[in-house]
């Protein structure tokens, strides 16, 4: 390890990774940046066996905790945990390409910025993959803004402002972005991270969608401008960037029949109460 570089920690919350984790953590180990950290809370609650084979995986790469259920406790968690100035929060289905870590470093050492966004490139097989990495691109790669949420910051603003907020599950990035934009302005590196989306399933996205939303309603009254535009059907992006859409007509209308079917699934989350939904 470095010593004239502060210790970046990377926080991965993870559940029943083996088919990525590996992957995950070599591209941590690959960095250009000499002194990270990796920290790693799996989940408590999934099978025992394919637990420990993942944990003799993260073990040989980074420090292990359980915690849980929801991912903002376990981030929580490794961001106490972190040895680091510096946190960097990615998924156990991501690969950072090499100067994530480094660019970030120097970007957040100009002192401009409170924390900062990483552009992501979604990979994987299959139409709907296709349409979702499509969908990405367009919303942030080659926009800014509310599609995106920050992931490095200094472990110490994310304390001032309570870290991820347990409450709110699914989109708890989007909650911590704006706490954390409510202290100071966030930018965004050029690096990229690749995010595997395996193979995407029509229905298994809108499941997913259905229940995280099922906490939308505290964000809602929380940010209740920004969550109306991001709720809404069509982006922005969508608009600005037609002529890409237009150069790729079947996957467009697979994205937005997409985006549709999960704002639907949304809305039915948000109308039923539950133990999320809150009064």
């Amino acid at each position: 390890m470095s010593t004239k570089f502060p210790i970046v920690t990377v926080v991965i919350a993870t559940y029943d990774c083996e088919r990525t984790i590996e992957k995950c953590l070599l591209s941590i180990k690959k960095q250009t940046y000499p002194n990270t950290d990796i920290v790693v809370v799996d989940s408590l609650y999934y099978d025992k066996t394919r637990q420990e084979r993942c944990r003799k995986i993260i073990e040989k790469y980074a420090r292990y905790f359980q915690d849980g259920p929801e991912r903002s406790i376990q981030r929580n968690r490794g961001i106490r945990e972190a040895k680091g100035k510096y946190v960097l929060i990615i998924d156990q289905d991501m690969y950072l390409t090499e100067n994530v870590v480094k660019e970030c470093y120097e970007q957040l050492l100009g002192g401009n910025y409170i924390a900062l966004t990483i552009p992501e490139i979604s990979i994987g097989v299959g139409f709907w993959t296709k349409c979702v990495a499509l969908e990405r691109y367009v919303s942030t790669v080659l926009e800014e803004g509310m599609n995106e949420c920050c992931r490095f910051f200094k472990k110490k603003d994310a304390m001032m402002v309570g870290c991820y907020d347990p409450a709110i599950v699914g989109i708890e990035d989007s909650d911590f972005h704006y706490k954390m934009q409510s202290r100071g302005r966030i930018g965004k590196i050029k690096s990229h991270i690749d995010h595997d989306e395996g193979r995407t399933r029509f229905f298994g996205r809108i499941k997913k969608k259905y229940y995280y939303s099922q906490a939308f309603r505290k964000y809602l009254k929380r940010y209740p401008n920004i969550a109306i535009r991001q709720f809404f059907p069509i982006k922005k992006a969508y608009v600005s960037h037609w002529k890409i859409f237009l150069k790729n007509p079947i996957l467009a209308g697979g994205v937005v029949l997409l985006r549709s079917a999960e704002v639907m699934a949304g809305f039915l989350g948000l109308i039923i109460k539950n133990k999320y939904a809150g009064k």
